[in-house]
């Protein structure tokens, strides 16, 4: 008997530990200037952000198709166990092609997880289920495991361009008009499975130290298990931002930039900070 792991593109792990581990990975879309193409099988990261940064455009994004997930899931054979892990509901309705998917193949043992998160909050959840079924943990266990991730996983963020969240509906116009002139930096988190404005700080710096003067607190006494440093088209900003980290944290620090249908809706330039 055979088991696998499927998730949605916006967890953005690495591909070594795609292959490692057989994931299956079901694309989200992206509408850009009048062309709809499957995240990660276009453009690149480097391309799309290109694009975003010269030229007048803001594009939208769409949850997968029913049938994408039916064409993962149908990989397993009758009886197999497949573990489903997805970005947030509240954040895409992603969650509900896989369900419906699910039901279309009855005779295979289908487990979806709503992540309640999405990068790498999304990430360690689908690094762990995988760790598990290879050691042969059943699912039950690993649907527990996962919960305790959602539970403790905290992912804050900061854009650069606070126009990409005002298109997306995160940010009025007087918020924008606000932040641009006083150059308040919101901090961002996703929490129960939706974004929230964190708190308010004047500049980058200072909301970048928030978030570090955050990360160091709880992680006394060795309480954060895994880390991950996230940009979007940031990379030597993410790299500083990384060594900052690794002062805090003894173990090894994750970097993961992500693509279009997260980079779409906080804009390139953002930087952040996921843990548990």
């Amino acid at each position: 008997m055979a088991s696998f792991v499927v998730t949605d593109s916006t967890a953005y792990l690495p591909a070594d530990i795609l292959q490692r581990y057989g994931v299956k990975v079901v694309p989200l879309n992206v509408s850009l200037a009048g062309e709809v193409f499957k995240e990660g099988l276009v453009y690149s990261n480097a391309q799309y952000y290109q694009r975003l940064r010269t030229e007048k455009i803001f594009p939208s994004t769409s949850q997968p198709a029913t049938g994408d997930f039916y064409q993962a899931f149908s990989q397993a054979a009758p009886g197999d166990t497949v573990i489903c892990i997805t970005i947030s509901g509240e954040l895409s309705g992603t969650v509900h092609s896989a369900q419906v998917a699910r039901e279309m193949l009855p005779e295979r043992n289908i487990v979806i997880v709503d992540s309640r998160s999405t990068v790498m909050g999304l990430g360690f959840q689908v690094i762990r289920a995988c760790e598990m079924l290879a050691a042969g943990v059943g699912a039950e266990s690993i649907v527990a495991e996962l919960q305790y991730i959602r539970e403790h996983v905290s992912l804050f963020f900061i854009v650069d361009d606070l126009e990409y969240l005002v298109r997306g509906g995160r940010l009025t116009r007087v918020g924008q008009f606000l932040g641009n002139i006083l150059q308040i930096k919101p901090i961002l988190q996703v929490e129960s499975g939706v974004i929230k404005v964190y708190d308010k700080v004047r500049t980058k710096h200072k909301a970048l130290e928030r978030i570090l003067e955050d990360f160091a607190a709880r992680n006394a006494g060795q309480a954060v298990q895994q880390v991950c440093v996230l940009h979007v088209d940031a990379r030597e900003e993410a790299l500083r931002l990384k060594e900052r980290v690794a002062g805090f944290f003894a173990g090894p620090v994750m970097m993961s930039e992500a693509g279009p249908v997260i980079g779409s809706h906080v804009g390139p330039g953002a930087l952040g900070l996921c843990y548990y």
